[in-house]
């Protein structure tokens, strides 16, 4: 994938991206001094770093060496990482910070990139080979380390399997590190060509699963049941963007599945279920609503690829609808445990399975076979718990409970259940040696000697252990004796009445009512960590999302993490608080930035001017519900300030946020054909907008005759509208439509305030001296004078089919040529960029810059680059222009085309987006002789286009965004690239007719073209 598609997006961090090409070339460098330090074939590597880019760099690493690795945990205890490390044997431990008690040599992975040594080649692995150790839950009262091979992972994703992954597939990676789970999340994007969006917060949270949605476009997410309930039942809409959930891990309760599926008719839902000895999955099921009713719960589901199940008592295979033993045979099996040959043979036994002796896994779990071959959960034969999706061994945790408090004589530990049968955490009865011991302490030592997963919520203690009538351990009885929640009356010390704190302060009050609710108490001390109040880490889940709602804006998981008090949380929270809505400032005007001001001035000079009209157009495919359509308009208009706002040029150029109504749905007459219902569409949008009055986007729906499609699309103003707003808008209009269509609310939490995101600007501005810079960079810039052609035509004939050649064409407006390049294009243009350390950007700038300077024969001219401008806290959310242009001057060694020229040309661009704060009307206005118009500084336009695509994902029905011609161009030439299918690049160079000749934007294409196709050829050879 590395070689096919080195551009493509592999890992998204944060505002970081890392492509195939940079994740390969950085783990061939690692993995070439990890071999040196001892790493390789046979050996089996620990890895200790957090959940991030490093890590699985580190991971593939490893892998390249023919090394297996096993990755452990930051927050797991000293004691258990020594223990882990000294299992495996390994000759060292990566990590940047290791902790002390491994006692292994330290590789810890180099901050900056460096290029692999000479003649460096992975190792060649075999599908047998180990890949991975994953440590789990021990019945011996220590972890087992589970060697599981490549094959075991890669048979989940042949294709036609029981999910859809490809190229297009985006993966939340949120799993704990050490979970198989981690590896499904993985590797279903990477040995696909997909795309792992890491998640930062500890989980999964519904605030990180509506970023990683609205900001990344992830389509497929892995939960534990519990963690799914919790989204359910918390922020059932966080779901809203994806095409399939997995979830599994434990019992699934059946009405979370029954709310879930009736809020998303249109989303995949599967119940996963596999022990880590079969690697991630033995079986899934694509649940239905008649799932929910079956007696014996949610089904399992058949094998997935490579693999088969049977269910057996003994040595003999039961019949269907017999209840036996879960045993699972084929690929997925792990090779052994880790240094335990007897509990190997144990667990991992032969049956004849179809005629022939087949290894199997015998899991524990009770279940059968019904006549349809789907596979059904009746419980567990042993004491195995699942614990928020963590297999607990009880075993484990007593013994590492009795060796954490030697005041402990036995130790029992049992699973507290919630409503619905899940095990809701853990609770440890304790018989101390002394008669009365009241085992003081308790909480810190097992902090320090257990993960968090395995700590008991109560440490209770116990004089003995009851018993039944038949002598087994009552846990019923001992279940009862765990002290409930301090009594209501008399508030402690410190502790305001039930009611909510003393005082004013809405955000303490907010904070402390959702901590009561979710710990179900009347009371709560405002000083007492969140935790030592009984609250799990999905409990503190479910108090962002309460909060997040209660204060409309986003409250993560790390947030109450770091502050666990309610004094603590509600301090920072306040500290934080936005600023007051527009109403609340002076008369509520927000001032325009630069770039609006451009097109305000426009819009009153040229009311009939369309250079800042943005139209967006979908084919809809599927039964349109126009009613829904209709109230996902309203919605939307209610939703974004920037689109019921009136953009005034008196007293000073402001938007005011207005009751403006929201633009009515124009259904047009139905269209013979897909392409007449476009160009019905185009010709219908073509109207004048009018920003002063409000009317800043309208929309239309053509239907084609005769089919169940539809065209719908809408126009928005420029001032009210950028680049990245379509993604946002489509987002949020297919958001309002499914939930008009199941009668609920659209999804939350609103986007900011247009006064907010200025409050968030104000402290942005120019350094000292800038402006200065950026007007003698820019005096005397020629003009750019265009050659003609032959006749006026295209010389080489460039054009691209459907899109024209020219392409889309409006006589007398403008003409567009469009070519695509391959993926095989790109590994050229990003070598060419490693070599001279700069962007992708620079290289696709610098030969364009040489291209058009050997097309005009021009040596000095300057280009206009976009520049999104959304640092702010929550503009990704926002519908709006949130962007400005730099101006470039291009020349002298700049235009060389050359690895000198992409090094200057590269200088240049960081040296604009340094300045990008200069206002640029402040440079015109310096520039401008007295008396004088505008200079002609810069006609042409150049952008790498790379927001995320406007998908229109409508329940029932399926959308395709068609991107049309510009109405008109404001400038003489503009040249985009755009993502192209399958990693590559689409090249377009629109142009008015009347400035820019046929001819010479062909010969800028033809030029362009051939650089980048002997950039490519070069790079190959």
């Amino acid at each position: 994938m590395a070689a096919a598609r080195p551009g493509k997006p592999a890992l998204v961090h944060g505002p970081r991206t890392t492509t195939y090409g940079e994740l390969d070339a950085t783990a061939d460098s690692w993995a070439a001094r990890l071999a040196e330090a001892g790493a390789g074939p046979g050996s089996l590597v620990p890895i200790l770093l957090p959940r991030g880019p490093r890590l699985v760099t580190a991971l593939l690493a490893v892998l390249k060496t023919g090394a297996a690795y096993s990755l452990l945990d930051p927050d797991w205890p000293p004691i258990r990482l020594a223990e882990v490390c000294a299992r495996l044997r390994a000759p060292l431990l990566v990590s940047d910070a290791p902790p002390a008690g491994p006692g292994l040599p330290a590789w810890a992975p180099p901050r900056e990139p460096l290029p692999p040594p000479p003649g460096f080649r992975p190792a060649a692995v075999r599908g047998a080979d180990p890949c991975t150790v994953f440590f789990t839950s021990g019945t011996t009262g220590t972890p087992k380390g589970v060697v599981s091979p490549h094959r075991a992972t890669a048979r989940l994703f042949r294709p036609g399997g029981f999910a859809r992954f490809g190229a297009d597939t985006v993966t939340a990676l949120a799993a704990p590190v050490p979970w198989d789970a981690f590896s499904f999340e993985l590797w279903s994007a990477l040995l696909n060509g997909g795309t792992c969006v890491i998640v930062a917060e500890p989980y999964l949270s519904p605030a990180a699963l509506r970023t990683a949605v609205t900001r990344h476009g992830t389509t497929t997410v892995w939960l534990t049941s519990s963690l799914f309930n919790m989204v359910v039942d918390e922020d059932p809409d966080a779901f809203t963007g994806l095409r399939q959930v997995l979830t599994g891990g434990e019992r699934l309760s059946a009405p979370h599945v029954r709310r879930f599926l009736a809020r998303h008719p249109g989303l995949t839902l599967l119940n996963g279920y596999g022990p880590v000895e079969s690697t991630v999955f033995a079986t899934t099921h694509r649940i239905t609503a008649a799932d929910c009713d079956r007696p014996s719960g949610i089904p399992l589901g058949r094998p997935v690829p490579g693999t088969e199940v049977c269910v057996a008592r003994g040595d003999r295979v039961c019949a269907p609808g017999e209840t036996g033993e879960i045993c699972i045979a084929g690929e997925g099996l792990a090779l052994r445990y880790l240094g335990a040959g007897a509990l190997t043979e144990r667990r991992f036994r032969t049956l004849r399975l179809g005629g022939r002796e087949t290894r199997v896994y015998r899991s524990g779990d009770l279940g059968f076979l019904d006549a349809d071959g789907l596979l059904h959960y009746l419980g567990r034969a042993d004491r195995q718990l699942k614990v928020r999706g963590h297999r607990i061994e009880p075993a484990e945790v007593e013994r590492g409970v009795e060796r954490a408090l030697p005041a402990v004589k036995y130790c029992r530990v049992l699973g507290r259940t919630d409503d619905s049968g899940t095990v809701r955490d853990l609770v440890a009865f304790c018989v101390p040696a002394q008669p009365g011991d009241p085992l003081e302490g308790a909480a810190a030592a097992l902090h320090a000697a257990l993960p968090a997963y395995q700590r008991p919520a109560a440490v209770v203690s116990v004089a003995g252990f009851p018993t039944t009538a038949r002598g087994k351990l009552d846990e019923r009885a001992l279940l009862a004796l765990v002290p409930g929640p301090p009594p209501a009356a008399g508030p402690p010390a410190g502790e305001p009445p039930a009611g909510g704190p003393r005082g004013a302060d809405p955000v303490l009050r907010a904070v402390s009512g959702v901590f009561r609710s979710v710990l179900g108490r009347e009371q709560v001390p405002l000083d007492v960590p969140f935790t030592a109040l009984g609250g799990t880490s999905l409990d503190a889940g479910r108090v962002c999302a309460r909060l997040t709602r209660a204060l409309a804006r986003p409250v993560p998981l790390s947030l109450l993490a770091a502050h666990p008090t309610a004094a603590g949380l509600a301090g920072r929270l306040r500290a934080a608080q936005p600023p007051p809505r527009p109403e609340a400032t002076a008369g509520g005007a927000v001032p325009l930035t630069p770039l609006q001001v451009v097109y305000l001035t426009r819009h009153l000079a040229l009311p009939g001017d369309r250079t800042s009209h943005c139209l967006l157009t979908w084919v809809v495919e599927g039964e349109l519900d126009r009613a829904a359509l209709r109230g996902a308009v309203r919605a939307v208009h209610r939703r974004h300030e920037a689109l019921h706002s009136v953009y005034v040029p008196d007293p000073r150029p402001s938007a005011l946020p207005a009751d403006v109504p929201a633009p009515s749905l124009e259904v047009l007459p139905a269209a013979a054909g897909t392409d007449a219902a476009i160009r019905a569409l185009r010709d219908r949008l073509r109207g004048e907008l009018d920003p002063l009055g409000g009317e800043v986007w309208r929309t239309a729906l053509v239907p084609v005759a005769g089919s169940r499609v539809a065209v719908f699309g809408c126009v928005v103003h420029h001032i009210a509208f950028d680049g990245w707003s379509e993604a946002v808008l489509a987002g949020d209009l297919a958001a309002a439509y499914n939930a008009a269509r199941e009668g609920r609310k659209p999804p939350g939490p609103l986007p900011p305030s247009l006064a907010e995101l200025h409050a968030a600007r104000a402290g942005a501005g120019p350094a000292a001296g800038q402006l200065d810079e950026l007007v003698r960079e820019l005096t005397g810039v020629p003009p750019l004078a265009w050659p003609a052609g032959p006749g006026g035509q295209d010389p080489g004939g460039h054009g691209s089919g459907g899109d024209g050649a020219p392409g889309g064409r409006e006589p007398g407006a403008r003409e567009r040529f469009s070519v695509s390049f391959p993926p095989g294009v790109l590994p050229g243009v990003d070598a060419l960029a490693a070599r001279a350390g700069v962007t992708r950007f620079a290289v696709l700038l610098s030969q364009w810059a040489a291209s058009l300077a050997e097309t005009t024969g021009q040596r000095d001219f300057a280009v206009g680059v976009p520049v999104a401008q959304r640092w702010a806290q929550g503009a990704e959310r926002m519908v709006g222009c949130h962007l400005t242009v730099v101006c470039l001057r291009l020349r002298g060694a700049a235009l060389g085309g050359d690895a000198a020229a992409v090094a200057e040309t590269g200088r240049l661009v960081r040296r604009a987006l340094a300045a990008q704060d200069v206002s640029f009307a402040e440079v015109l206005a310096s520039l401008a002789p007295p008396g004088n118009h505008r200079p002609p500084v810069y006609q042409t336009l150049f952008a790498l286009q790379d927001n995320a695509s406007p998908r229109l994902e409508l329940a029932g029905a399926r959308s395709r965004f068609v991107r049309q011609p510009y109405l008109e161009l404001p400038l003489e030439l503009h040249s985009e690239f755009w993502p192209g299918p399958g990693g590559g690049l689409r090249l377009e160079v629109s142009f008015r007719t009347g400035a820019v000749p046929p001819g010479a934007a062909g010969e800028l294409t033809r030029r362009l073209t051939e650089r980048l196709h002997a950039s490519a050829r070069a790079e190959a050879a």
